[in-house]
């Protein structure tokens, strides 16, 4: 029955295929029974065992066969999953073991050992072919220079003309001091300048040397104090040192506030010499080195990647979005139309050609160390 994979039964009850039913002959006539049946037990196409009913008496009927034959197709897959949950660890491999051998050996199993093949090979290729190797970071563009302009002196912010983002010109006004108490004292001064020079005029037209010179004295004290006052003045007014663009510094709802001498008010940028700077994460900062070359997308300019070249590695790192991640500045290699400090991106860094294989492996490796280190 097995190696037919058929059901047997003696006394025939069918006159169809004819059947090697020797054995079964053997055990009748040895045995003296009325019937004997076997039913092939199979799992998923495959016999695994079979199912052997005697009988005294009467042989077996066509429904009776059916009804065991239906029994036997349940059975077949139950004995399966018993026998499984009885076996070990050590022969569950081995049977699966035996069962790939099946497959690679079987001429039957043509097309998937093709299959297999082929992803064996290609796996191999990916794992063991040197690819690029790429470490993302984010980027944001600077001014290579950002000079603060601050409050020259102590006073109070009286007109604003400029906001974050205006381009503007060398010498262009930015700021304005309230300036009235200095032009009372730029008055006062002037007064008293010409007071004195009165003074001396009347004591040089009187011969009066002694007169003379204290009013000279007092009027190059007077000359010196209103040239202080004039300066002071100038200072109340704010203007850019360079052409350059605004980068902070919004003023506009500070009107009429007061201000302390070195506060920062503006924060200027060039408009042609800028910096990238690259936050590499913490695990990927060792393998990055100065020199290296990467490639910089901004979300405002998709449709022109910027060559960068690494000059520094900063020593310090900061924590973004709960990662530790270091500073890496670049240079661009070409300034497109409408960079602008500010602009964000993602930029590739360009690192020595290596294969995933290794690269998993050096990961991998990385964290269980780092695991055992921790938790040992």
């Amino acid at each position: 029955s097995l190696s037919q994979g058929l059901t047997l039964c003696l006394p025939r009850v069918d006159a169809g295929q004819a059947r090697l039913t020797l054995a079964h002959r053997s055990l009748l006539k040895r045995e003296g029974l009325a019937g004997v049946m076997t039913v092939p037990l199979a799992d998923g196409g495959e016999i695994v065992a079979a199912l052997t009913c005697e009988r005294e008496g009467l042989p077996f009927a066509p429904h009776e066969i059916l009804l065991v034959e239906q029994v036997a197709a349940a059975l077949g897959p139950t004995l399966v999953l018993k026998r499984a949950a009885e076996r070990g660890l050590r022969e569950r491999l081995a049977l699966h073991w035996q069962a790939w051998k099946r497959k690679f050996t079987d001429p039957s199993h043509l097309s998937w050992r093709i299959v297999a093949g082929s992803v064996a090979a290609l796996a191999i290729a990916v794992l063991a072919v040197p690819l690029p190797h790429r470490v993302s970071a984010t980027a944001r563009v600077e001014g290579a220079v950002q000079r603060v302009m601050s409050a020259p002196q102590d006073g109070y912010l009286r007109q604003v003309h400029v906001r974050p983002g205006d381009a503007v010109r060398a010498g262009q006004l930015l700021a304005e001091l309230s300036d009235e108490d200095l032009q009372w004292q730029l008055r006062s001064r002037q007064a008293e300048l010409a007071q004195q020079e009165n003074a001396f005029a009347d004591a040089f037209a009187r011969s009066d040397r002694t007169q003379a010179a204290i009013a000279q004295a007092k009027s190059a004290e007077a000359r010196a104090q209103l040239a202080l006052v004039q300066q002071q003045l100038a200072r109340t007014k704010v203007t850019a040192p360079f052409d350059g663009v605004v980068i902070a510094g919004d003023l506009s709802q500070k009107l009429g506030a007061p201000l302390k001498r070195s506060e920062a008010l503006f924060t200027l940028s060039p408009l042609q010499d800028f910096r990238v700077v690259l936050e590499v994460d913490e695990r990927e900062i060792a393998g990055v080195l100065e020199g290296q070359r990467a490639r910089l997308l901004l979300s405002a300019l998709p449709q022109r990647p910027i060559e960068l070249l690494l000059v520094r590695i900063t020593p310090v790192a900061k924590t973004t979005d709960g990662r530790q991640r270091y500073e890496v500045l670049a240079q661009p290699q070409d300034l497109p139309a409408g960079l602008r400090p500010g602009l964000q991106g993602v930029a590739k860094i360009e690192l020595p050609d290596e294969s995933l294989g290794r690269r998993w492996l050096r990961e991998g490796w990385r964290a269980i160390r780092y695991a055992w280190w921790s938790f040992v």
